[in-house]
């Protein structure tokens, strides 16, 4: 197996038109509290944009933290990946940051994948001068794996810092006035499960897991004349994530709609539920 590229996934970003309706509809589903992150000129600088600098990058966000991974709602505001996510393909999950290895850039060299977004993000934690700072760093990795791929890069003065581990897995953190970290004590959803990616060539895209050193990958199972695919757990800071990667072989099925509309890409995260709201849930599917 390829030497891995990262040591752990810790948020998936979803680029939305408008965070105050999509934070809404997650509410209603049980998802919170979520915490806002607003970028200003002061936390987000030295903004570079498919490869050219730009005057800022501005956006807004929505997080909520689940067994270690980060669900996190991205509202675009100025010079954004998001943005352009939404114009071409509408709003749904653009990218997944992990913490990376140096063979990542290694391997994105060799691959000829461009850095699309950077910017520093300078977080003030508990006082003007705590400072957090970390570089940010989007790779065009859609063609590749089906989605962008998101990183942060500590810099050597953030690295002797220790903080909660919520804050490293959504690169902002908000603590309660009594200190403790913000959570539901019976949240209807505990953690995410599974990530189901579309693709249209499967052993291509497996070639390409592979040499980001994903897996180990399980071999390629076929179900019945619905489709092809290959799975692996993921590390986080919580449960592993299982990673279905799928091929349809039926176009008229939900799958292969999915796949003629928008392109590869991730179709579906499935999340583990909380009992107590078994209920609950089969009155919403009513």
């Amino acid at each position: 197996m390829a030497e891995k590229c990262f040591t752990r996934m810790g948020q998936i970003g979803i680029a939305v038109r408008d965070i105050d309706h999509a934070g809404e509809i997650c509410k209603k589903y049980g998802m919170g509290p979520m915490r806002s992150f607003i970028t200003t000129d002061k936390s987000v600088q030295n903004g570079e944009l498919y490869g050219k600098k730009v005057d800022r990058i501005r956006f807004g966000t929505l997080m909520y933290e689940m067994d270690g991974v980060t669900f996190e709602l991205l509202q675009p505001v100025e010079n954004t990946v998001w943005s352009d996510f939404i114009e071409n393909q509408g709003e749904g999950v653009c990218d997944i940051m992990f913490t990376p290895t140096p063979r990542y850039y290694e391997v994105l060299k060799e691959r000829g994948v461009k850095e699309i977004m950077k910017f520093t993000l300078y977080n003030h934690k508990f006082s003007e001068n705590d400072i957090f700072t970390q570089v940010m760093r989007m790779h065009d990795t859609r063609a590749d794996l089906g989605f962008n791929i998101f990183t942060w890069d500590q810099t050597e003065e953030a690295k002797k810092r220790v903080y909660p581990r919520d804050h490293m897995a959504t690169g902002a953190y908000v603590q309660l006035e009594d200190g403790s970290e913000p959570h539901l004590a019976s949240p209807m959803f505990t953690r995410i499960q599974k990530i189901i990616v579309a693709v249209e060539n499967l052993d291509e895209t497996r070639a390409a897991y592979e040499a980001y050193g994903f897996g180990p990958l399980s071999p390629i199972s076929q179900n019945g004349n619905k489709y092809r695919s290959f799975t692996f757990a993921q590390n986080t800071d919580g449960k592993p994530v299982i990673f279905e990667i799928l091929q349809p072989l039926d176009m008229h099925s939900g799958y292969g709609k999915f796949l003629s509309k928008y392109g590869r890409g991730i179709y579906n995260i499935v999340f583990e539920q909380n009992e107590e709201f078994n209920n609950v849930i089969k009155a919403m599917t009513r």
